[in-house]
């Protein structure tokens, strides 16, 4: 049995190959310039995004048990005199960065809380 594809009009050729490069090239343009996203990479933004914000809301609430706790400024002048990259450190160890029933830190919360006490001079 032999099979041959039928005959086709001498412009469907240039017309297939002119869709083909039209659609990649809508693809490219979409995702590179547009801002088009696949799911994956949607859902890892929004799964950043939340982490971050939940950081940030758990670094005030560090924030305002340091202020609170008794002798602050001692506590603050000791921050101020470990170096920038140590501070959380220094927040984690005297536990500021454990929040209420929690056994752990969240990573990340003593560094931002750090931060908020002691900005950063620009």
């Amino acid at each position: 049995m032999d099979f041959k594809f039928p005959a086709m009009h001498k412009d469907t050729r240039p017309f297939l190959l002119g869709a083909v490069v039209g659609a990649l090239l809508i693809a490219y343009i979409g995702f590179d310039m547009l801002g088009w996203k696949t799911r994956g990479a949607s859902e890892g933004l929004a799964k950043r995004q939340a982490d971050v914000a939940a950081v940030a809301a758990l670094a005030r609430i560090c924030s305002a048990q340091f202020n609170s706790a008794p002798n602050l400024p001692a506590r603050l002048a000791e921050l101020q005199k470990t170096k920038q990259y140590s501070r959380g450190a220094v927040v984690t160890k005297a536990g500021f960065a454990t929040m209420p029933g929690e056994k752990e830190p969240t990573q990340g919360v003593a560094e931002v809380c750090a931060a908020l006490l002691i900005p950063e001079k620009t």
